[in-house]
């Protein structure tokens, strides 16, 4: 029990290194799906080994207390010891808890199934609360009760005489700077046909509140309680209405997270997943059952298309695949990563992974072309989040750990009707995976009802607010993202303030007049 004990919380530490979460019922889902997280060789044996060490340390323990020597040791040394620094911990988190100070408070955030006590009742009957400080602290924190108020009003809409096919290309975990003519050379070309946002940054820094922000026009703070009322997001609602053809194709499954339960929870005979032992194979296996659909479909109708890529997600590609960056890594060893680790070969690896699914996006653009539907096919292209390799030089790999652009800020590329490069504006405002929504349908799918009533989101064909701010969201999290600065807020309100680096700003305040409206954002859709 205690070998087990043990190595969990050391498979925690690297877990919380990595990502700055710890192992949770969602980490094991991903975990254990077999789609969504897959682990080399070398990792299983660095894992069996770990614990087999760990094993016979604490036999040989056992081994010593046993002993006449063991039998020596003052116990209840140690049992006085511990039960000190049991009363101290909470009496010095009851007295933060109640004054909203964050450098103990927030410290519960980093130590697993701690739990501390906190007495706030009755530090206000005595006058010993600070309540100015912990009611700013109730306004940042996340509501997470199922009171949906989404949409707003029902929408009001016209008919659509010749409805656009509109075709999501979504690859999981794109890095903006890999987006060129050189690692993807066939997406790079088409996007010269359309518009490319530069600044673009996803609703999410994982999987679950990007591809929400992409179909609901929304941050993804909302997810919980849409899950708990297992509501369609409007776009799909109206895509139906207009009698769409839907081909939802991902490779990775549509239970983990729950987008069978929320985006498409409205789609009969839903494909939830492809077939394959690997990304690559899955990757793979959903262009050609695309394909397939695509060439079979009733042409009288109008198509709704996603796809949803997960080879750089696992840094996987087939075996006999053209490697052109290298060195790289042979196989990805998650347990061996920290500040010191070159990410060169971690790169090169990655680079040709995304190398890879830009090869079978481009079987699905040329099917576009050889239908002749290019002409009346809006594209999307855009990728969920991005995958951060230790850019900041904080030891943060992969994703869903911070807001910096490592792990936010992905391509975003629109080609078709109305998006031509010949009517390119400014492509460097800041943009968010909450303006895709209102663009479709405001200018496609006939809704005329005032763009708040749905969504979050701005016209990015008519609409040219700039953005001073954008919000991201993680599983227990969110941020507000300016020009100059990170605002991060945990679930229970305690934020920090980050350069754009994720280093502490040390008496930094945040700017409460973009604070203002991004808490009206997160609670707008709230009963």
């Amino acid at each position: 029990m205690a070998s087990v004990a043990l190595f969990v919380l050391l498979i925690d530490t690297f877990v919380f290194a990595q990502y700055r979460f710890h192992i949770n019922e969602v980490v094991l889902k991903l975990v254990f799906s077999g789609d969504v997280v897959d682990f080399s060789l070398l990792t299983w044996f660095v894992v069996i080994v770990s614990f087999l060490v760990i094993f016979l340390i604490e036999y040989f323990l056992l081994h010593f207390l046993t002993k006449d020597i063991g039998k020596s040791v003052k116990k209840r040394y140690f049992v006085s010891v511990f039960i000190v620094c049991f009363l101290a911990s909470n009496f010095i988190h009851i007295w933060a808890a109640a004054n909203a100070y964050q450098p103990v408070t927030i410290s519960k955030s980093y130590l697993p199934l701690f739990q501390p006590a906190t007495a706030n009742g009755f530090m206000r009957k005595h006058g010993w609360i600070d309540e100015e400080a912990l009611a700013q602290q109730k306004e940042l924190s996340l509501k997470v009760s199922s009171n949906l108020n989404y949409p707003r009003e029902v929408l009001s809409t016209i008919s659509v005489d010749k409805p656009v096919n509109i075709l999501f290309l979504v690859v999981d975990s794109w890095r903006f700077d890999t987006f060129n003519a050189d690692n993807t050379p066939n997406l790079w070309s088409y996007a010269q046909n359309g518009v490319s946002f530069s600044n673009h940054m996803s609703t999410g820094n994982a999987t679950r509140t990007g591809i929400f922000g992409l179909f609901y026009g929304l941050p993804g703070t909302y997810w919980q309680a849409v899950l708990s009322n297992q509501k369609s997001p409007v776009l799909m609602d109206r895509l139906q209405e207009l009698d769409y053809q839907m081909g939802i194709f991902a490779s990775a499954s549509l239970t983990d997270p729950e987008f069978n339960r929320t985006v498409f929870s409205k789609i009969n005979n839903l494909r939830l997943r492809s077939e394959g032992e690997s990304p690559a194979e899955r990757d793979q296996g959903l262009t050609e059952d695309w394909l397939r659909w695509y060439q079979a479909r009733d042409k009288s109708k109008p198509t709704f298309s996603f796809l949803f890529y997960d080879a750089p997600h696992g840094y996987d590609f087939p075996n006999d695949y053209d490697k052109q960056y290298t060195p790289m890594l042979n196989t990805v060893n998650y347990l061996a990563l920290n500040n010191d680790t070159d990410p060169t070969l971690f790169m090169n690896r990655y680079k040709t992974s995304v190398r890879y699914v830009d090869e079978l996006a481009k079987k699905v653009l040329d099917e576009l072309k050889e239908s002749g539907d290019a002409e009346n096919t809006l594209v999307v292209i855009t990728g969920d989040h991005a995958q951060e390799l230790n850019d900041n030089k904080l030891n943060y790999w992969g994703h869903n750990s911070n807001f910096t652009a490592a792990q936010i800020h992905v391509p975003f590329i629109i080609v078709g009707p109305d998006f031509s490069s010949a009517d390119s504006s400014d492509v460097q405002v800041l943009t968010s995976h909450e303006d895709l929504v209102p663009t479709l349908m405001k200018n496609y799918l006939g809704v005329n009802s005032p763009i708040d009533s749905y969504s979050e989101g701005l016209d990015l064909l008519h609409d040219k607010t700039r953005r001073e701010w954008v919000l991201s969201s993680s599983y227990s999290g969110y941020a507000m993202i300016t020009k100059d600065s990170i605002l991060e807020v945990g679930a229970g309100g305690q934020y920090k303030v980050y350069d754009l680096s994720n280093r502490v700003k040390k008496e930094a305040e945040p700017n409460y007049i973009y604070l203002k409206d991004a808490l009206e954002s997160i609670s707008r859709f709230k009963k």
